[in-house]
């Protein structure tokens, strides 16, 4: 069975898409994995760190736009986009009391989903092992619980024998 970072790659190598955005950056794999299926990516993060180990690993690669800035604010750099992955916690091998929070992260999200063209795609994969992903995943099954359902299809897919595992919410607007 794949973990949930598999799963998500798994469908974002169904489709080829024009603009993609990494909401947190992180150490850039979400990044370099959207760099090879979009024209365009942009991919945002607060930490300084987050940018130096993403430039490393993208090297010369010239279709995606790196920006020290909340994922909350994604839409003074972009009005529309065809997939975009949350992948929330804190930077792996980095400071792990810097973490995603539920006022930024569901601002994100709900910009997100009204800025996501047809048919596009949105994943966001919410890690419960810590407090304020508990809190996150609260507020966003709720929120997406909420979306429409003649407008956009909401999937979950998640471990249901591991306790505080991380699951993937997956949004698709129709």
């Amino acid at each position: 069975m794949k973990t949930m970072i598999e799963y998500v790659k798994n469908e974002l190598l169904q489709r080829e898409y024009n603009i993609a955005i990494d909401f947190t950056m992180g150490n850039g794999n979400d990044t370099l994995t959207l760099s090879r299926l979009a024209k365009k990516v942009y991919s945002f993060d607060i930490q300084d760190k987050a940018l130096e180990n993403t430039k490393k690993l993208l090297n010369d690669i010239n279709n995606v736009e790196l920006i020290l800035d909340s994922h909350e604010n994604f839409d003074k750099y972009v009005q529309n986009f065809d997939v975009g992955i949350f992948n929330l916690g804190y930077l792996p091998q980095g400071d792990h009391t810097i973490t995603t929070k539920v006022s930024t992260t569901l601002v994100a999200i709900k910009k997100a989903v009204q800025y996501l063209n047809e048919k596009g795609h949105l994943f966001i994969v919410v890690y419960i092992g810590h407090f304020e992903g508990k809190e996150e995943s609260l507020k966003i099954d709720e929120y997406v619980s909420s979306l429409d359902h003649m407008v956009y299809n909401v999937a979950l897919f998640k471990m249901m024998n591991k306790l505080n595992a991380p699951y993937v919410v997956e949004i698709e607007k129709r």
